[in-house]
């Protein structure tokens, strides 16, 4: 789905290049917390929809729109076509600040109408996706009052949300509308007239000035558009902002983002774009819960805290802002699990997967408020939280959110081992949640060579190896902070559990592990990228890693652009899947940190370069949630073929580039001895990386590496180990 995206907290707006948002039926939009704000906004000159000539967003929190006008015909005469331009700028801080600027270039006087038209339909996202409902609340009339028009809608879970519309300039003319149903269109995926006709009617107003222009004269208006919900504690902005204050603000905040985070510069320039897109994103997606932050997972549909995304995220970006890290563990440790609910898939001490704020989830009609299923979050806690405290030294984290962690590590053994086989599966209990829980989880993600799905319970590959990984990392970590009786006792099992591991999961005939096992019927003996995550966890025996990672790099499961989901030479393979043959860039950053840990450096950079040269291909040089997992077809197809509604920014998308350079460093801190490890093994097309404003604990690092070696720029007190 190709959109223009303009973001900040929790507000976006998603629209068409041009900045409209079509009367007709789309997922476009203003989003709030979970609940569209705004369903159309459109501008028109005498009727006449505007000519796009250019765009740019390249920061998220801005964007700029150059249109003009067509063969404009009156009965007071005509306006040849593009003679009046519109420059539609949009910035984001909390409310959506748009403003229209027309200039006349015509040598003499014109005359016309300018129209916006606007909807709002206050639906909740699940209906916007097509989802199944539950009850709604009423909208009320539009009301209008000289600047300003509001919408307002009072919910079927009492809460009242309401979008006002500020204009600078006083319209002439307001009409507002009677309700009708939009007609349907296709959906984002292509499923044809699609169960959108369940949307709620919107309420519509149209505004109209009669502007009038000397030759060269500009005229302009804007328009503040500021969603809010009241009875939840999600107020909307109360400033009273003018456009340009917006813009300075947010832009200010972007710059403290910069001072806080490790600032990298190579010698490659799609690498530099790559890593500055990166940085950019990850602002963007970055929202305010209370007292912490975290990055939510992506935009459009993903835009709240999602357990597994905000946690791998933080893991990818832990080097370069530790800030996030800190705020996903406070954040998923206050929301953990108290109650064995099957609705939510919830149980005592286990970590959310999703939480959501819209009308469908506060009612109960869908089990997102929050919602559990996901097998392997709680295990990426256990091992976010043991990296993050070693890589701070942070301890006032470690004693606030070690009851948490203790709870985490009681569910692994309580519940998530229900059958006592000694691994962690999943089996859904909740009518209305997901069918595979682990990070591959459409419905067809787990299959057997016949195409036979499989059937849940499910031990997925990538979590036993998560489970390993969350015991002995939380051991290591318990034993550095003095509790060795609690740390053997974390410890006890994964010896046993990594020496079954690697008999039951293992393929003799693939030389590669099973991507899970059925419980009670054996494995999935399926050829899928899921492995390669064991790789950075330390449960494969050596020699067993050396083969998984030349299968990973090899033609069938290596394509131009990165590891494909599935092997291509699987039955079950399709290029133009969500996860049977699909590329996804932060599946691949795991699996080239996982080589890099595991001392395969070559291929670890191999994959790099392909999802290097795959950023090179697309806009802003900011990689997709996912690419379909065609391999390049030089003279016809030389980009990747992408797949039709990836998620763009996304959170893990965007932390892969950060994670390829942490790789490549060998970049490892321990806070505690308050030491910078670094092992570089530059590839073949980088040949310097400077990274300035690292933290090691409270202190700062400078330093440079090259293929001559690693020059300490500042150590700033820190200890810096060099292994050549």
């Amino acid at each position: 789905m190709e959109y223009l995206v303009v973001s900040d907290n929790h507000t976006f707006i998603i629209s068409r290049h041009d900045g409209d948002i079509p009367v007709e039926d789309t997922p476009l939009g203003l989003y709030f917390y979970d609940t569209r704000h705004l369903s159309a906004l459109q501008v028109r000159l005498d009727g006449q929809p505007l000519e796009l000539l250019s765009w740019n967003d390249e920061h998220v929190y801005h964007a700029v729109c150059l249109l003009t006008n067509g063969a404009l015909r009156s009965a007071e005469g005509g306006i040849d076509r593009q003679t009046i331009a519109v420059r539609r700028e949009r910035v984001v801080r909390d409310a959506v600040f748009e403003r229209l600027t027309l200039t006349n270039y015509n040598r003499t006087p014109v005359a016309f109408d300018l129209t916006i038209e606007m909807a709002v339909d206050f639906a909740d996202i699940f209906l916007v996706r097509g989802f199944a409902g539950g009850p709604r609340g009423t909208i009320e009339p539009v009301d209008y009052q000289g600047d300003r028009l509001r919408f307002v809608y009072r919910g079927a879970d009492e809460v009242v949300r309401v979008t006002d519309i500020d204009l600078s300039a006083i319209p002439d003319t307001v009409d507002i509308l009677g309700a009708e149903a939009p007609p349907p269109s296709r959906g984002p995926q292509g499923e044809g007239s699609r169960r959108l006709r369940q949307l709620p009617t919107p309420a519509r107003a149209q505004v109209h000035w009669r502007v009038e222009l000397a030759p060269h004269a500009t005229w302009s208006v804007t328009l503040t558009m500021t969603p809010s919900i009241h009875a939840t504690g999600h107020p909307g902005s109360e400033r009273d902002l003018t456009f340009e204050q917006a813009l300075d603000e947010v832009r200010a905040s972007y710059q403290a983002w910069d001072d806080a985070t490790a600032m990298v510069m190579t010698d490659h320039p799609t690498l530099n774009r790559l890593l500055r897109r990166s940085s950019y994103d990850l602002r963007a997606l970055t929202a305010r819960f209370g007292d912490v932050l975290l990055p939510v997972a992506g935009i459009p549909w993903f835009a709240v805290p999602f357990g597994r995304d905000s946690l791998i995220t933080s893991l990818q970006t832990l080097w370069f802002h530790p800030d996030l890290a800190r705020g996903t563990l406070r954040y998923l440790a206050e929301h953990q699990g108290t109650q064995d609910n099957p609705w939510r898939d919830e149980q005592p001490g286990k970590i959310l997967h999703e939480m959501r704020f819209g009308e469908l989830a506060n009612t109960n009609s869908a089990p997102f408020n929050p919602y559990y299923g996901s097998i392997d979050s709680t295990l990426l806690f256990l091992m976010l939280f043991a990296t993050t405290v070693r890589w701070t030294g942070d301890q006032a984290l470690y004693h606030d959110l070690l009851p948490a962690a203790l709870l985490a590590l009681d569910w692994m053994d309580l519940y998530a081992d229900a059958d006592g086989d000694g691994y962690i599966a999943f089996e859904p209990r909740s009518s209305a949640g997901l069918r595979i829980q682990g990070w591959k989880d459409s419905r067809d993600s787990v299959v057997h060579p016949d195409g036979t799905l499989a059937t849940p319970p499910l031990a997925l590959v990538e979590v036993q190896a998560y489970a390993y990984a969350a015991r002995t990392w939380m051991a290591d970590l318990l034993e550095l902070m003095g509790d060795h009786n609690r740390a053997a006792e974390v410890r006890a099992g994964a010896a046993t559990l990594k020496e079954r591991f690697n008999v039951d999961f293992w393929l003799a005939e693939e030389g590669f592990y099973a991507q899970a096992i059925e419980v009670g019927k054996g494995p999935v003996r399926e050829v899928t990228s899921n492995p390669g995550h064991a790789l950075l966890c330390g449960i494969l025996t050596p020699e067993r890693a050396a083969q998984v990672a030349a299968r990973l790099v090899a033609p069938d499961m290596l394509s131009s652009w990165g590891v494909r989901t599935r092997s291509a030479a699987d039955p079950n393979y399709n290029p133009m899947s969500y996860h049977n043959g699909s590329v996804w860039p932060h599946d691949n950053s795991l699996i080239l940190w996982g080589l890099a840990r595991s001392g395969f450096r070559d291929q670890a950079n191999e994959i790099a370069g392909r999802l290097l040269e795959a950023a090179s291909h697309v806009h802003l040089c900011r990689l997709p949630e996912l690419m379909c997992g065609y391999d390049r077809e030089p003279g016809m197809f030389d980009s990747p073929v992408p797949y039709p509604v990836s998620c763009r920014p996304q959170a893990w998308a965007a932390g892969t580039g950060l994670l390829i350079v942490q790789s490549i460093l060998g970049l490892e801190v321990d806070a505690f001895a308050n030491t910078l490890r670094l092992a570089p093994h530059l590839p073949p097309w980088l040949s310097m990386v400077e990274v300035r404003n690292l933290r090691v604990g409270e202190r700062r690092v400078d330093f440079r590496a090259t293929r001559a070696g690693v020059e300490v720029i500042s150590d700033g007190g820190v200890n810096v180990q060099v292994e050549q």
